[in-house]
């Protein structure tokens, strides 16, 4: 499929479930599930250092990178180079941590959020299999610990399969969307409104 019509598709879908999964996240905003917070708590304006995250796949594989609107970015939705098909390909923390939650979400299908310490969460959509089946609330993860798979699951997945990923940053409870933060993979930023880099490399290795 190309890459305009993913794009389309994604659009389409976000607003679809918008309402429940802002309900799910604790957002008190109706308009979308992906609104930023009016301002940002105090504790929160100077961020911990952040760990070196890597991409939550197995090392020296090829992925597509986008971040689409404003209402998307900085979150990411990826899939395999050239989109040749990401369903069931293994998803991994990027990071050692400890899983914060695992649940099912009527838009954002089989979740998993990880917390890596200082403030630092990771959150992972869409997942192929039960959101428990390979790892459970309070369960320790390495880097390369398998969590979940690629899959499709959510009512704004929008029927094709793919990861969609978020870093988070919060000092006081586990953050919600509005904690959302740049992506960062291996010391590099990725983020910017309608942004697409067709081949990044996992160093999770």
């Amino acid at each position: 499929m190309r890459t305009t019509d993913l794009a389309g598709r994604r659009r389409a879908a976000v607003g679809l479930a918008a309402g429940a999964l802002a309900l799910s996240f604790g957002i008190e905003s109706a308009g979308t599930a992906t609104a930023a917070p009016a301002s940002t708590p105090a504790a929160d304006v100077v961020a911990a250092a952040k760990p070196k995250f890597q991409m939550p796949f197995a090392c020296n594989t090829h992925w597509r990178l986008d971040t689409y609107d404003s209402g998307h970015n900085p979150a990411l939705d990826i899939v395999v180079k050239g989109n040749t098909g990401s369903s069931g390909k293994a998803v991994y923390p990027g990071y050692k941590g400890k899983v914060a939650r695992t649940f099912w979400d009527r838009g954002a299908g089989n979740v998993i959020v990880i917390d890596h310490g200082s403030g630092w969460y990771t959150a992972y959509y869409h997942l192929k299999d039960k959101h428990d089946k390979y790892v459970q609330k309070g369960d320790k993860v390495t880097a390369k610990t398998r969590i979940g798979r690629i899959g499709a699951t959510g009512s704004n997945g929008g029927g094709w399969a793919h990861l969609h990923y978020e870093q988070r940053y919060r000092t006081n409870g586990i953050p919600t969307e509005a904690h959302r933060k740049p992506v960062h993979f291996n010391g590099k930023q990725y983020t910017g409104t309608g942004n697409t880099w067709n081949d990044v490399v996992s160093k999770n290795c």
